[in-house]
């Protein structure tokens, strides 16, 4: 157990320090540098014990060894003065298969199918930090940025139409990531401080919510009906707010990002933006099929819940409230929306 927490420690610096080295690098070998030394450090986090682990950590990557091949070869190209037009293709298509877009999304949900909460987490959020980062930073002119409208576009399209009716919460969760993926693609387009403020909120979100459900041990909507988690009534309803907010329903804090989203976007891009927002509303539903699925199976034990509250319980409760409304309300009259 030792040896696990100190690997995971330092796997997580790994990733953590390819984040950095990526983001202060000042060309791309310095930047394609922190990307494998963050993709090396996440691949060792991520592999567990279980057979199902193994197998999305191969999935994973292969997938990311062939996005790395594409953007080598770009670079490659790059230093021989090759065609600036293709590289620049070349080093898109292997981003746009790092981070699962569409046509490359193929692997998102098998992928975190078999994860862990921590490995979820770190594929649906921490890898996607750079290659987004690297998406804004690059000169793309405007035949380049509709194709990438249209591809972030159906990428939300593909979220939402793919989590309906499935009845594991690690592939909704999945389907949820390309959802917002497709809103962040069109923001690191259009205005790179709203895009870290859009992520940043989006790993608070992220990280809160799996963490709870990962001390409540769910992974499939069957295990909401196991006696070991009927004492956590309370847990489990507070933590149904995040996807309130991944969804973007007011007044949740989630809203506000989808508000700011618009506000930037609309301009440049108004299709994509109706097609984004259109996907978050129909990801509601199936959001709200875990709530009820929370509040059907849980709704009669309240009145045996209330004693028996814990400290981890208490903490993850005011967190919910804090992040999902609270924070939500705080950041509606700061900016005045």
């Amino acid at each position: 157990m030792v040896f696990y927490s100190v690997s995971s420690v330092l796997s997580l610096s790994m990733t953590f320090g390819g984040i950095l080295i990526s983001l202060v690098s000042l060309n791309m070998l310095g930047l394609w540098v922190g990307i494998e030394m963050n993709f090396l450090g996440a691949i060792c986090y991520m592999s567990g014990v279980s057979l199902d682990e193994g197998e999305s950590m191969m999935k994973y990557f292969v997938v990311q060894v062939m996005g790395s091949c594409f953007m080598v070869l770009g670079l490659l190209m790059m230093v021989n003065f090759c065609l600036e037009s293709f590289v620049l293709k070349l080093i898109i298509v292997g981003t746009l298969l790092k981070l699962g877009v569409f046509p490359f999304h193929f692997w998102v949900a098998s992928v975190m199918s078999g994860l862990s909460w921590s490995g979820c987490f770190v594929v649906s959020v921490l890898q996607k930090f750079v290659p987004l980062w690297l998406l804004s930073n690059l000169c793309l002119v405007k035949e380049e940025l509709s194709v990438l409208e249209i591809l972030a576009s159906l990428t939300s399209a593909v979220g939402c139409l793919g989590g309906l009716g499935v009845l594991s919460y690690r592939v909704l969760l999945a389907y949820s990531s390309l959802v917002n993926l497709g809103i962040l693609v069109i923001l690191c387009c259009v205005s790179l401080s709203v895009f870290w403020f859009y992520m940043g909120f989006y790993l608070l979100l992220n990280l809160f919510l799996m963490v709870s459900l990962s001390k409540l041990k769910i992974y499939f909507f069957l295990d909401l009906v196991k006696e070991k988690s009927m004492s956590y009534f309370s847990w489990v309803w507070w933590t149904s707010l995040y996807f309130f907010s991944l969804a973007g329903l007011p007044p949740f804090s989630g809203c506000v990002l989808k508000v700011y989203f618009l506000l930037n976007c609309w301009n440049c891009f108004p299709v994509g933006c109706m097609i984004c927002i259109f996907s978050s509303v129909v990801s509601l539903y199936f959001y709200l099929s875990v709530i009820l699925g929370f509040i059907i199976f849980w709704g009669k034990s309240l009145s045996n819940v209330t004693a028996k509250n814990s400290m981890d319980m208490l903490l993850i409760v005011n967190l919910s409230i804090f992040v999902n409304i609270v924070l939500g309300f705080m950041l509606f009259l700061w900016q005045g929306v």
